[in-house]
């Protein structure tokens, strides 16, 4: 029986969360005799302390996000020849090697920073020699990683080979997978069918802009908004409370089925510029507009999306109906949209569900350079 150990941080269900659990369905559902296990190691080392830190990175965010951006290009984006400390973290890995010693893996996924970069540290002291994979859950890659004594690398774009190999990463050890999402969602759909209907989605808590909300949607005619409000009751009901006629809100959708019946009845996507959302989008080819961006992580992804020409900004001032029939109703603005998603796929080594779960056999029964050197 083998073992795969997937390392996410933090328990709030982000898209770290997102990409491990899709991983994790392709082995349950298609490679017989592997057991799975997915571990935060915070919560593994001190559950309150996970806790509080959870709770207080959702409400730096929210309230001062000036400051978190700030912080977080202090640390996270400086250029290679400079090391920031990172020791604090280091306070971990008594914990990571009591985990690893009672899970006994063959192999560890990170789908997170933390953790691979306490498992690159481990093998720089010889301390580790599980083979382990970095899935990278956003389109650029931050300090932290462990890069250098990792093995092996999915990483979300092309791009992101020139940026390891400045660390000395041999391409045979990258594979371009795209943001892994769930193999349900791989099935991709016409790029746009006219049909004019939008869905907004604001992250697994319904946030979405205000102005949007109140000050647009209720004059919009020639669209029908279908409005992801996670577990947001509140969003819910005032948007039910509206009973307009084009706008249906949506409550949290579990059922990875029903979230893919539900793409592929739209034409477009509203979102925030998170990973794993604008992963599903260009799986299924659907244009992408992004309504607000939280700092951090989703300011660097919304800047490789807007250079690539994979995305469109919407203003808060101009018409929402205005701002996306001047893309979605122009012809030539479609076909460099469907040019820029058709090169963004062609780049991909992982095609469909089957790529990823001949992928997945390969690397948990030993397969690995066969794997990353056959692309």
């Amino acid at each position: 029986m083998k073992k795969a150990l997937f390392l996410p941080f933090l328990t709030m269900q982000t898209g770290h969360h997102q990409v491990a659990d899709a991983l994790m369905a392709y082995i349950e559902k298609h490679i017989e005799n592997v057991e799975v296990k997915k571990i935060d190691l915070l919560h593994y080392a001190n559950p309150t302390i996970e806790k509080i830190i959870s709770q207080s990175y959702l409400k730096w965010i929210s309230y001062a996000p000036g400051i978190f951006n700030h912080v977080y290009s202090k640390l996270y984006d400086q250029p290679v020849d400079v090391q920031p400390n990172f020791k604090v973290y280091e306070l971990l890995l008594k914990y990571l090697q009591e985990m690893l010693k009672e899970e006994q893996p063959d192999v560890i996924f990170c789908t997170h920073s933390v953790p691979s970069y306490l498992l690159n540290v481990l093998k720089k002291k010889n301390a580790c020699d599980i083979p382990v994979v970095n899935v990278y859950t956003d389109f650029f890659v931050s300090k932290l990683w462990g890069k250098e004594l990792i093995d092996y690398h999915f990483l979300p774009m092309e791009e992101m080979k020139e940026t390891l190999s400045s660390y000395n990463i041999d391409h045979s050890r990258m594979l371009v997978t795209g943001i892994p999402i769930h193999e349900e969602l791989m099935r991709t759909s016409s790029l746009f069918n006219k049909g004019k209907n939008v869905l907004i989605a604001g992250g697994n808590c319904g946030i979405i802009d205000n102005h949007l909300l109140s000050g647009q949607l209720k004059r919009q005619k020639n669209f029908h908004f279908y409005i992801l409000c996670g577990n947001n009751k509140k969003l819910y009901h005032k948007i039910q409370h509206w009973q307009l006629p084009n706008v249906t809100p949506l409550r949290y959708i579990s059922s990875r089925v029903e979230m893919n019946a539900l793409y592929d009845q739209m034409d477009a996507i509203v979102t925030k510029p998170g990973g794993v959302t604008v992963s599903e989008a260009l799986r299924k080819k659907l244009p992408i507009f992004v309504h607000s961006i939280l700092p951090g992580q989703e300011e660097r992804n919304f800047t490789y999306l807007m250079n690539r020409g994979l995305a469109f900004s919407l203003k808060n001032q101009g018409s929402l109906q205005e701002q996306l029939e001047q893309i979605l109703l122009n012809e030539q603005a479609m076909q460099q949209y469907k040019q820029s998603v058709n090169l963004y796929h062609e780049e991909l080594a992982i095609k469909t569900a089957d790529d990823f779960i001949e992928v997945m056999h390969n690397i948990l029964y030993g397969k690995l350079v066969q794997t990353f050197t056959a692309v």
